[in-house]
Parts: C-alpha cells; structure tokens; sequence
C-alpha cells in the first residue's frame, strides 16, 4: 500500500513538473494575447547598462492590436509629439517580432538614431514586454509595462 502510494505520488508529481516546463517556451514567447495592448516604456538599456534617464524621448508608448496594426507615439527631445503607424508579425518559434512601416527614433545623444524591423522578445505576460534589438553594435533594450 505504501509502495502504491508513493508510486502514485512520484506519477502526480511528473505529470505537474510536465505540465509546467512544457508552457516553457509560451511563457518566454508570451500568450499573444499579452501583446494586444498599449505599453509604456520603463526602462531603456543599451549594452546592459541603464541609460534610461539619458533618452530624449519622453512618454514612449507602443500599442499592438488584434489587427496586426501597431502604433507609436512619443515626445521627441524637441518637444513634438510623434505618432507612427505600422504593423507586427509574430514569429513564435524565434519569440520574434517584425515591425514595419515605422522609422528611426532619435533616442539618446550616445546611441543617436536607432531602428529595427525585429524585436527579440524577452519577458511578455500581462503586465510586462520587455525586448531587444542590434542596431550598428549595440544592444537597445525596452522594458514596457502595461498602461
């Protein structure tokens, strides 16, 4: 009896650590559901070091619709307010997303202008996008909450 039990105990136990590594790769990727909403930028790096008090953009924000339309707008360091237009593509398997029809953004006298048509996605859950981009030889990374 005590050998059936802890047989049935190891069983259960498998089939729960089964069920949570296998979400794994959605959790990495993120439920694209997570992304149909509007993000705030928190936090900017570039190289792994926060220069976030360094970028002349100021409310940054990014919105992502079922559509597969994508919207920006921004304060730029004079002052404008901006407001850009593309759309998104998700590739799950790469936790990738394409961007188009959207330019350059001039972000920080150091970094200058950056662009990128692919964001590597690191963290997406209901709260939380962050990502990466290479631009020349540096590593742009955004930290957005949602709004």
């Amino acid at each position: 009896m005590k050998t059936i039990k802890l047989l049935t105990t190891f069983v259960l136990a498998g089939l729960f650590a089964l069920t949570f590594s296998s979400c794994k790769k959605d959790d990495e990727c993120g439920s694209i559901s997570n992304l149909k909403q509007t993000w705030v930028l928190q936090k900017y790096l570039r190289n792994g070091v926060n220069e976030t008090s360094l970028l002349y953009i100021k409310n940054y924000e990014e919105t992502y619709s079922g559509s597969d339309s994508y919207s920006r707008t921004y304060i730029d360091k004079d002052n404008n307010t901006k407001s850009e237009n593309g759309t998104w593509k998700c590739d799950k398997d790469q936790n990738k997303l394409n961007i188009s029809g959207v330019g350059s953004i001039e972000i920080t006298d150091i970094a200058g202008t950056v662009s990128s048509s692919y964001y590597n996605i690191l963290k997406l859950d209901e709260s939380e996008f962050w990502y990466y981009f290479t631009n020349g030889s540096d590593r742009h990374e955004f930290h957005l909450t949602k709004k």
